[in-house]
């Protein structure tokens, strides 16, 4: 190879490592922590001033040279605003040779009260910003002529109310124009279960002659501590549109926008002294019981399962009590583990506990069943109260005993007939003419079943025939709610009790559709109608001998009122998104 041509590619590859090496360095200069300039200069702004108190507002703080993301500190804020999480941002730029860097702290302010307060110096690196006063101005000072574009409200149902007693807290978020998408913060109280409770509302209302679209939403509180405290409001932040028709220069930008509800006091108040049960703050507490298996009398030896469901009304599944009942000890009982849930209607939690427990008695007798009492704190009458259970009475009987108050059949009875007394002497050989009888005999049980299967073929053809016209001439209706509930008031006023849960609860499956979750459940949210009580004592009764002496027609009337109230609350406006398409 000629030496010119080896030195040039010599050359060559030598300047690219130069310039790679330049870069590096460049890249080096410009991160390394070593080469930070010293910062020079502090300033520190926000974009308004004056602000209304359920809006926010942007502080920026910008140093003049290099310092890290936690050299400004905004502690000192947090006594008369809501600080948010600061953001950090850094830029550096290299004009004629000479390199210049900038960062930038920037947090969102929510005014906890009206008045004038000073946003403090900031110093970084022995620089520092200037003080300066930022007026909080109450919400009622807005101009009368430029109506509010977005506000926001809150209110709860019980300024004071009892320690883990539920309480309602609904927000209204009010918009006078569209945005482009919003999200809504959580309420804060301090120690308290914060729960979304149902869906959106979204309705719209004219306020002061300005139309509003309504955005509504619900949460459940439930405090752990008494004392008085601050439920905070929550925020909502969006993006709205900046478009104006007068130019095209600001069409399709957007600009963010933050609201809060205001802040609500609330007293918790303790338990009482006089209360010394397990603590069970309610409205409404129900207690139930179902039996599966042979009962009425049981059998030695045979497992009978009892089914105990507790409901309380405001209350999570956390806060439910155990059900551990006292058996003879003649009773081996083997309890499942308890199903606990939570489910909400009409915007109230509901807590039910199923509890099961499979029960064999092993020794013949009459038994007493004790009773089940569950002590709760009703939260309307400050009154303790029980849910119960009244004890009962069971016989147990042996198998035999069982067996033998079976009634008899008539071939066990023709068993019998033949059986006592002595044995009869050994008769004479048949004669010729028995034989005769007996085959003619023969003959004609076998023409008579025949006889029987011929007009069994004719009757099930018939029969088939028949069903596909019907078929035919009238397709099958898919069963709705309105047939579910005639069918079960048909088994109401008839006095049928042995398929009424399973009828209840396809009925009850229908008209709730996916709000559904049990029957105690669904009855207890509409105490009004009193339809669990009813609904248990006829359950009750039909172990026991005032079966016939049941008010059906009064448990059909409470039932005809719950689905009123149901078909009232479906007419209210559907619940959409928060966030609009």
């Amino acid at each position: 190879m000629h030496p010119l041509f080896t030195q040039s590619r010599y050359s060559s590859a030598l300047i690219r490592l130069s310039f790679i090496s330049l870069i590096l360095l460049l890249g080096i200069i410009i991160t390394s922590p070593y080469a930070h300039s010293q910062v020079t200069q502090v300033s520190a702004s926000v974009d308004r001033n004056a602000v209304l108190l359920d809006e926010s507002f942007r502080l920026t703080v910008i140093a003049t040279g290099s310092a890290s993301r936690d050299a400004a500190e905004f502690t000192s804020l947090q006594r008369d605003f809501r600080v948010s999480s600061p953001s950090f941002s850094q830029s550096t730029q290299i004009i004629n040779g000479s390199m210049s860097r900038t960062v930038t702290w920037t947090v969102s302010l929510y005014p906890r009260q009206t008045g004038t307060f000073t946003i403090p110096s900031f110093s970084i690196d022995g620089q520092s910003s200037r003080a300066f006063s930022v007026r909080v101005l109450p919400v009622d000072t807005a101009a009368a002529d430029q109506p509010r574009e977005y506000f926001v409200t809150a209110t709860i149902d019980n300024e004071s109310t009892y320690l883990q007693q539920q309480i309602s807290y609904r927000v209204k978020i009010h918009l006078s124009r569209d945005i482009q998408r919003g999200q809504l913060s959580l309420p804060e109280l301090d120690g308290a279960i914060i729960e979304q409770i149902g869906e959106d509302e979204d309705y719209q209302e004219i306020i002061d002659g300005v139309r509003y679209r309504i955005i509504e939403r619900t949460y459940a509180l439930i405090p752990q501590a008494s004392g008085t405290f601050t439920v905070k409001g929550p925020i909502f932040e969006a993006e709205v549109s900046t478009n104006s028709r007068r130019s095209f220069a600001n069409f399709g930008r957007s600009e963010k926008i933050a609201r809060r509800a205001p802040d609500l006091l609330i007293t918790v108040r303790p338990i009482p002294d006089s209360y010394t049960d397990t603590w069970l703050p309610s409205e409404l507490v129900q207690i139930s019981e179902q039996w599966q298996g042979a009962t009425e009398p049981f059998t030695v030896g045979e497992p009978v399962t009892r089914t105990i469901t507790l409901t309380a009304l405001g209350l999570t599944k956390e806060q439910l009590p155990t059900i551990d009942l006292p058996y003879h000890p003649s009773f081996k009982v083997y309890p499942e583990q308890a199903n606990l849930a939570t489910v909400e209607r009409n915007n109230k939690l509901i807590a039910q506990g199923v509890f099961n427990s499979a029960i064999i008695p092993e020794q013949a007798g009459d038994f007493v069943l004790p009773e089940a009492s569950i002590p709760w704190f009703n939260v309307k009458t400050g009154e303790t109260e029980y849910a119960t259970l009244p004890a009962r009475t069971v016989q147990v009987v042996d198998k035999a005993s069982n067996a033998a108050a079976t009634p008899q059949t008539p071939d066990d009875q023709s068993q019998k007939s033949v059986q006592p007394g002595p044995q009869a002497p050994q008769s004479a050989p048949l004669s010729k003419t028995y034989i005769g009888l007996d085959w003619l005999h023969y003959v004609l049980i076998s023409v008579n079943i025949f006889m029987l299967i011929a007009l069994y073929v004719v009757w099930l053809n018939r029969g088939s025939r028949a069903k596909k016209k019907t078929l035919v001439a009238k397709p099958m209706a898919v069963t709705g709610e309105a047939d579910a509930f005639k069918q079960l008031k048909n088994m109401l006023e008839q006095g049928k009790v042995s398929g009424l849960p399973e009828a209840l609860e396809n009925w009850l499956k229908l008209l709730l559709s996916s709000q559904y979750y049990s029957v105690s459940a669904a009855l207890a949210a509409h105490p009004k109608t009193q339809a669990l009580e009813q609904y248990n004592t006829i359950l009750g009764n039909s172990f026991s001998a005032r079966h016939d002496s049941i008010d059906y027609m009064m448990f059909i009337k409470s039932l005809e009122q719950l689905r009123r109230e149901n078909e009232a609350s479906q007419n209210q406006n559907p619940l959409n998104n928060l966030y609009p398409k």
